[in-house]
């Protein structure tokens, strides 16, 4: 099934899925009609946007890593944190575990997307207490607000413990203020015992479903990337016996792409994958089929085998920002070497260098729909200029 059939079925499945079985709860424990209607409404239209909701982040790709590509990822965690709002009415409501719930599905969609999807589980919890208590709303909303902003941009170290520990802070103090403190005259260590289960519930699972994104979305290619960025990887290995000046090139390159990627914010693995492997077209004398087999057989990730097609193709107007970086690294790298292979001595205004290579009108022509802005060529330069050190390794 193509995926656009199959965003639309998940779509499908989840929205009528909560617009129909709030309602028939709502019923089964049997509320007053006016409150079946209210809570039947109020799910259609929360399960109305949730399916425009989705199709508009498919549809402008603005799913986080490659969700968009995963429609699925995103509705099982759905469909199972229905079931439990669905089942968290019958117990306390000081222990609710949505925290859990918020982190799954804004990690398998995004953000904004996860945080709506888990305001209508609380209200769909909410709505089957007698009281529909505004308060329980409040108190998982904004704990799971706090845990939404906290968790929004992992860093690849993925040291997530922080955040973990700051959400589950807010969320014990606010179920203190908002349920513990007015029920209780005198505190005691009994009137904790649900809001503490109910945190390590939230901890274990967290811990549970990020170890599955970081393992299986975030860094599931890290073990490939770290295979091939490696400079004794057979097929660098081969190109330094072939061609000495390509490969040290290629070295070069990739070591001031990497600096180049982490300044300015974009994916530093492709970008040095690129770089490492962007000569072999010259090297090794490949057609662009070729390319395309040589990336197959070596088993590159997707997005870096696209980046480095896009480089080594007779297009000459690349796209992407890693493979804008990886084009301006090896151009001051070879310009580089053709001075210091006619005067290791030379004296080399690394400014001047820059301004006229960016300047060029090749490198005009080949990033004229490049995604790199102006603000990052400002960025590349201050990294050019301060790796002077290491130019010295090119005499």
């Amino acid at each position: 099934m193509e995926l656009k059939k199959r965003f639309i079925l998940t779509g499908i499945i989840i929205s009528s899925a909560s617009a129909i079985l709030p309602p028939i709860l709502s019923s089964l424990l049997g509320m007053t009609r006016a409150v079946i209607i209210r809570n039947s409404l109020l799910s259609v239209f929360f399960s109305l946007f949730l399916f425009l909701g989705l199709w508009y982040f498919y549809k402008s790709d603005k799913l986080d890593y490659d969700n968009g590509e995963h429609p699925y990822r995103f509705m099982v965690p759905y469909l199972v944190g229905l079931a439990l709002s669905m089942a968290f009415p019958f117990i306390d409501k000081k222990g609710w575990p949505f925290m859990c719930i918020l982190v799954a599905l804004s990690l398998f969609s995004n953000s904004l997307f996860g945080m709506y999807a888990t305001g209508g589980l609380i209200m769909i919890s909410v709505m089957q207490l007698e009281s529909a208590d505004i308060t329980a709303f409040v108190v998982y909303f904004i704990s799971c607000f706090v845990a939404c902003l906290l968790f929004q941009d992992i860093e690849d170290n993925f040291k997530v413990a922080p955040s973990i520990l700051i959400s589950c802070m807010v969320l014990l103090t606010l179920e203190t203020a908002a349920f513990i403190v007015p029920e209780n005259k005198v505190l005691s260590a009994e009137s904790f015992i649900m809001p503490i289960v109910n945190v390590m519930v939230n901890v274990l699972a967290m811990f549970l479903c990020l170890k599955y994104f970081n393992e299986h979305v975030a860094n599931k290619y890290r073990n490939k990337y770290l295979e091939l960025n490696d400079q004794g990887y057979k097929v660098l290995q081969e190109l330094k016996s072939i061609s000495q000046p390509e490969y040290f090139r290629s070295i070069h390159t990739a070591y001031l792409t990497e600096r180049m990627a982490t300044e300015i914010g974009c994916d530093v693995d492709i970008a040095k994958n690129c770089a490492y492997y962007h000569r072999i077209r010259k090297a090794f004398g490949y057609s662009v089929e070729d390319c395309r087999s040589f990336v197959s057989e070596n088993g590159f990730p997707p997005k870096a085998a696209e980046t480095l097609i896009e480089y080594v193709n007779n297009n000459p107007k690349l796209d992407s920002r890693e493979a804008g970086i990886v084009f301006i690294s090896d151009r001051f790298i070879a310009s580089l070497q053709s001075i210091l292979a006619k005067d290791p001595k030379a004296k080399i205004n690394y400014e001047n260098l820059y301004d006229t290579i960016i300047n060029s009108e090749s490198t005009k022509k080949s990033l004229s729909e490049s995604r790199l802005t102006i603000n990052d060529c400002r960025l590349l330069k201050e990294v050019v200029l301060r790796e002077k050190l290491y130019y010295d390794f090119l005499r």
